[in-house]
């Protein structure tokens, strides 16, 4: 487990983040955005990244790019599947511009989802190098006035807690 750090801020607000990488904590010149989803809300924050870290986010081992493949095309089979079957399903009495319309929204959706499983497996046959650096930060947890992060370098944990005192909060508050 990293290092909680709560900070004050509402969405739109800036923090301050230091001139370091997250991960190894050489000087920063890239960005790695996190982002935390909670109902209809997301949360989006830029954190410093080294070029060296950034470039190893961009490799791809064998089997993660095989996954990423393989993504488009099941969405593609399962989006094409179930358009012929909602269209050879629905009732003949809807007229057809209305059950391709139909069928069409149930097919996209379905195979968004598709794409987003399959992108969420490829993550877990990523390099362990790269799974480190996205480990490195994230956010726990947000609300309308505050936003947890967890970082894996104390180090960076405390630069950033130094340059973000006024808006310290207590990760349990």
């Amino acid at each position: 487990m990293g290092q909680l750090v709560k900070v004050q801020v509402q969405a739109g607000q800036t923090m301050d983040f230091p001139g370091v990488c997250v991960h190894c904590s050489a000087p920063a010149g890239e960005r790695m955005r996190l982002r935390k989803r909670v109902g209809r809300v997301t949360r989006l924050v830029d954190v410093p990244l080294c070029s060296d870290c950034a470039g190893e986010l961009h490799r791809l081992s064998g089997e993660e790019e095989r996954w990423l493949k393989l993504s488009w095309l099941l969405s593609g089979l399962v989006w094409l599947v179930l358009l012929a079957v909602g269209l050879l399903l629905f009732p003949a009495g809807v007229s057809f511009l209305a059950r391709f319309l139909l069928t069409l929204v149930m097919a996209l959706a379905a195979a968004a989802f598709t794409f987003q499983y399959v992108r969420q497996t490829s993550l877990r046959h990523a390099r362990p190098e790269k799974r480190a650096i996205l480990a490195a930060a994230r956010i726990t947890n947000f609300s309308w006035r505050a936003t947890t992060f967890e970082f894996a370098n104390e180090a960076f944990a405390e630069r950033f807690a130094a340059l973000n005192q006024p808006q310290l909060m207590e990760p349990g508050s």
